[in-house]
């Protein structure tokens, strides 16, 4: 299979506009999608974190968008049915599979990773992204698919502890090598070492066997 991971911008999209207005970061799966007249119906599964203020005022305004349909939340976590503009065909078609949840981060751009069987499919797709997002292809190439993140609810974690990986993740710290320490997180959390590191080894011990025992 053709694998493909592309970073595109999303800053003038509905969704990444406001994922930028709002400091808040998303993921969402298309779980099914259908062809209307006018627009392409997708529902979806994912998550929004952020500050919870943030979060309120993203959720409002996207409601307000006009490209909403449905929304059900549960804490962060949420399933969602959307509009999406007909160009966006081969981007929703039975050639595209989707290998992982779309990622729009708090500077609206959005990181994707499909599959198709036919490269010329695949390309395009990536013509289409380049032309509407200014995209950039991080890699596409040839190779057996092992697994697919299909996205469920992510084990619950306390308000703390999120905050604490969500920091720890932004200022990188699970980078190689490592951009920030417990300590300095610690100060910009303003929490104690000790305090700080627990809410952040919870917050680890939650999501490791998560991950792994997919």
């Amino acid at each position: 299979m053709w694998v493909a991971k592309i970073i595109l911008d999303g800053r003038n999209a509905v969704i990444g506009c406001r994922t930028l207005k709002y400091k808040v970061n998303m993921t969402g799966f298309p779980l099914s999608y259908s062809y209307s007249s006018n627009y392409i119906i997708v529902n979806l599964s994912g998550n929004i974190s952020g500050e919870e203020k943030n979060k309120k005022k993203f959720i409002k305004e996207w409601k307000k968008s006009g490209g909403l349909i449905n929304l059900e939340l549960n804490e962060d976590f949420f399933i969602a049915t959307i509009k999406e503009p007909l160009f966006l065909k081969p981007v929703y078609n039975s050639d595209i599979i989707h290998l992982a949840p779309a990622i729009i981060d708090e500077n609206g751009m959005e990181s994707i990773e499909v599959g198709c069987f036919s490269r010329i499919k695949l390309n395009k797709l990536l013509n289409l992204l380049a032309k509407r997002y200014n995209s950039k292809i991080q890699y596409i190439k040839e190779k057996k698919i092992k697994s697919i993140s299909i996205m469920r609810q992510y084990p619950e974690l306390t308000e703390k502890q999120r905050k604490a990986i969500e920091l720890a993740i932004k200022k990188g710290y699970y980078e190689v090598p490592r951009k920030i320490s417990v300590e300095e997180l610690a100060k910009m959390a303003e929490l104690s070492f000790s305090t700080f590191q627990v809410h952040l080894r919870k917050a680890e011990k939650n999501l490791i066997p998560f991950y792994f025992s997919q």
